[in-house]
């Protein structure tokens, strides 16, 4: 019998190795968003066509170009560019912003309001938060609000997708780590413009992995400090600014997520129809519901949320265990389940490929018809919560709350 031969032993990899690796993975990762970010140094925001800018304010296109013409005497609407040897009509996103708010139908942030946080979470990875979180805000600024989104996420997803590459334009400083080491109760100079117009960002970087040893330790030294409502102070100079906050949580439910889950009026948790998703979701919910009732009993604290959707995300379309999964969800979480799905498709990947979101796309090369339906899954969505926004600014309203 032939003895076979082992395979000659691997060497160990060593601390100068692994970081030799990292700095390898820093160098590509950055040469590819050099590349994919053209022109450099920034993203660029997409312009938007009359078609489009229908869909969005819900008219026609020929109403569109009706306001921008003979129904615009005093010179209400931006009035785009005509481009092209069809003279088709574009706007830049600030125009397309400032048509939405000129229109009468356009639901302002009430007087005397602060502006909403809206918190984007769940605990496994995978589920498409970032996705849902930078899609929310983007969709928010196409409504016309002016929108601030925070990134939470020690791993910066966020930031990437906004045009920044962490390790090496993102230090600590720049993050909500001042606010966790106790040096600001103000973020607002950690609030930078990003691309995006009418949209600016507070980002992230690794050293957010920091914030879950500095709260617990300073919460061993003092047992008065309360780690959790450090983001709600320093985030209250920011309602005054912005019309919506909306926060791309950690991953977990640590001191971090935590004091960000405190901080916000309204929970968006995307979950997508699978089994282990659904799994996952419950135990979320749970580990979620135990966290608030310790602290309602050791420490008092009482809270409550404008309002919780869950949104199904990375829905697959045509797939009987997806269908099987999503009445599953919809029999626990009925109460609580948005009616608008993000679905799963080739445009979808290929600009998170990009380092862009769906509202980055200027266009498509693939199927008109599957990219319409995607933006139209997404429209749905922030659609559906910015009803949710409306509806809590009412009742603030109604029951003579005056923040500013």
């Amino acid at each position: 019998m032939a003895t076979r031969e082992l395979p000659p032993l691997r060497e160990t990899v060593s601390m100068e190795a692994l970081s030799a690796i990292a700095d390898k993975a820093a160098y590509i990762l950055g040469k590819l968003r050099d590349d994919l970010l053209e022109p450099w140094p920034r993203k660029q925001p997409p312009r938007i066509t009359a078609a489009r800018l229908a869909s969005i304010c819900g008219l026609e296109k020929s109403q569109i170009n009706y306001l921008c013409t003979r129904g615009n005497k005093d010179g209400t609407f931006p009035t785009g560019t005509m481009v092209g040897a069809t003279r088709r009509r574009e706007f830049t996103l600030g125009e397309a912003q400032a048509f939405v708010r000129a229109l009468p139908t356009f639901k302002k942030r009430p007087a005397g309001q602060d502006g909403l946080i809206l918190g984007v979470g769940n605990f496994k990875g995978g589920v498409g938060k970032t996705t849902t979180s930078v899609a929310i805000a983007q969709g928010m600024t196409l409504r016309g609000h002016k929108v601030l989104l925070v990134d939470l996420d020690p791993q910066a997803s966020s930031s990437v997708l906004m045009g920044y590459l962490p390790d090496a334009e993102i230090t600590e400083e720049m993050t909500v780590m001042p606010a966790v080491y106790g040096e600001t109760d103000d973020l607002s100079a950690q609030c930078i413009p990003s691309y995006w117009t009418g949209l600016d960002i507070l980002p992230a970087c690794p050293a957010l992995f920091g914030a879950d040893y500095a709260l617990p330790s300073q919460q061993s030294r003092d047992p008065s400090f309360e780690y959790w409502r450090i983001l709600e102070q320093s985030f209250k100079p920011l309602k005054k600014t912005y019309d919506l906050i909306i926060i791309d949580t950690p991953p977990s439910l640590s001191y971090l997520a935590t004091a960000s889950f405190m901080s916000t009026d309204g929970l968006i948790v995307p979950l997508p129809p699978e089994s282990l998703d659904y799994a996952s979701c419950a135990q979320f919910f749970g580990h979620f519901s135990d966290l608030f009732k310790s602290l309602g009993e050791s420490r008092d604290v009482a809270k409550e949320f404008e309002f919780i959707r869950i949104v199904l995300s990375k829905v697959k379309s045509q797939s009987a265990t997806t269908d099987v999964v999503k009445t599953w969800i919809k029999q626990t979480y009925s109460e609580i389940l948005a009616n608008g799905e993000m679905l799963e498709s080739d445009v979808v990947k290929n600009s998170a490929a990009e380092f862009k979101t769906l509202y980055d796309l200027q266009g498509y090369d693939g199927s008109v018809r599957t990219y319409n339906r995607a933006l139209e899954a997404f429209d749905a969505v922030v659609a559906e919560i910015e009803n949710e926004v409306q509806q809590s600014w009412r009742r603030r309203v109604d029951s003579g709350e005056h923040h500013l």
